[in-house]
Formats: C-alpha cells, sequence, structure tokens
C-alpha cells in the first residue's frame, strides 16, 4: 500500500473525526489543504487557505461570544456611509473645477495636460454614474438587502475585532476595512492550531498560511496605547 494512505489519517486525527460527509470549503477539485473545524478545506493557495480557516473560526467565536448586528446599528453605519459619500462627491467636484480652470489657463505645460484630462474624464464618468442613480430613484428592495448585508458585515468584523483585542492585546495595523488587531489575530490562531480546531495538511501552505501575521514588513501599524485602543474600540460609523 503506498505511504500515502498511512500518512494521510495521521493529520486527520489530529483535527478531530472527519466523516465521509464531511462539509468542504474551497473547490472539490483542489487537492486537501487542511481541516478546520471539521470541514475539509480545499485549495492550493495558501491565503485562500487561511481565509477559510479565519472565517470558520471567528464564526464560531461570534456565536460563542454572542456577536450580532442590531437593526439600529445597520441604519447609523449606512447614514455614516451616506453622509461620507456626499462629502466625497463634493471634493471630487471641486476637483473637477479646478482642473477645468486650469486646462483653460494658456500658460499650462504641454506634459501636464494629458493626466489633467485623464483625471477630469474620471471625474465627469463618476459625477455621470452619479446622476444616472439619483435619477433612478430609490433603491429597490434587493439593493436595499445588499446594503444592509454589507452593513451587518462590516460591523460583525468590527465587533470581533474588539473582541479579540480586548482578549489578546498587542498591535494594530492599517486595513482598507479599517484597524486590525494583528497580533491578537496570530494568538488566536495558534491557540486553536494547538487546541487542534484546524490542521495545516499540506506544510508547503503553512509559511504562507502565516506570512500574514508573522511578516511584520508587509503592515503598517499604529502607534501602541491609546492610538490603538481608540481605533480599535471607536465605531467608525456611531455618531459623534
Amino acid at each position: 500500500m503506498p505511504l500515502r494512505f498511512f500518512l494521510l489519517p495521521a493529520w486527520l486525527v489530529l483535527a478531530g473525526p472527519v466523516s465521509a460527509a464531511a462539509p468542504v470549503l474551497g473547490e472539490a477539485s483542489a487537492p486537501v489543504a487542511g481541516v478546520a473545524l471539521g470541514a475539509v478545506v480545499r485549495t492550493a493557495d495558501a491565503e485562500e487557505l487561511r481565509f477559510y480557516v479565519l472565517r470558520a473560526l471567528t464564526d464560531r467565536y461570534a456565536a460563542q461570544k454572542g456577536i450580532t448586528v442590531s437593526r439600529p446599528e445597520i441604519d447609523r453605519y449606512e447614514r455614516h456611509v451616506a453622509a461620507f459619500m456626499k462629502a466625497d462627491a463634493a471634493k471630487r467636484a471641486a476637483r473637477l473645477a479646478a482642473i477645468e480652470r486650469e486646462l483653460q489657463d494658456r500658460s499650462l505645460a504641454p506634459d501636464r495636460r494629458p493626466a489633467l484630462e485623464a483625471e477630469a474624464k474620471t471625474l465627469r464618468e463618476l459625477r455621470a454614474s452619479e446622476a444616472r442613480e439619483a435619477a433612478a430613484g430609490a433603491a429597490t428592495a434587493e439593493e436595499k438587502a445588499a446594503r444592509d448585508t454589507i452593513a451587518d458585515a462590516f460591523i460583525r468584523q468590527w465587533k470581533i475585532n474588539r473582541a479579540l483585542y480586548a482578549a489578546y492585546g498587542g498591535r494594530v495595523i492599517f486595513q482598507q476595512g479599517g484597524p486590525e488587531p494583528l497580533d491578537a489575530y496570530r494568538k488566536f490562531l495558534e491557540a486553536a492550531q494547538a487546541r487542534g480546531d484546524f490542521v495545516i495538511a499540506d506544510p508547503a501552505l503553512a509559511d504562507g498560511f502565516w506570512r500574514y501575521y508573522r511578516d511584520t514588513s508587509r503592515h503598517t501599524f499604529l502607534p501602541s496605547g491609546t492610538a490603538s485602543d481608540r481605533a480599535i474600540n471607536n465605531p467608525p460609523w456611531a455618531a459623534r
């Protein structure tokens, strides 16, 4: 019997019992990358493996901690987004007006004109798109549901981040979706791996899985202490 048939059950045992009908995360045709809370993860990509493992673990964590999102929180978040978009539209309008004035200046350097014209074109297209949306009237039920889903996911993630930071502390980084407690996530995952909540089956994916948390050169960190505490604990959509 080939050696692989003896090796495979070893990591399955470490991950806990996995039935033949265990759920599969990822593409069914992809190679087995690991197990997360009884679900088999199939992928050849370390980042995708990290995504599936983290989603499984944080979903359970949120349930354990009673993390939920209320309708008033969603409403506050959506008002915040609407106000931000309105302010952003005003800034873009002011920028377009400034560009158009500059383009009319006969002393404008020829090598600067193409970049300004390209920027103006983009700003006009955004303005036209917003005008079409405004002319379409109120959002449909499907559009409202989609906005609610986005708001719910954003608020829920912020609450998970806050809870993990309170539990583990550590450094906080800037991310597109807001501040993220990097060290807290690393400690959370390390503890989960030690308990056998997830197992990385393919050693070749292990370095890539952990690189996001252990390679500090790829991140921009918030100052420790008060700045990090404030960034994590104050919801950006809350009324000031």
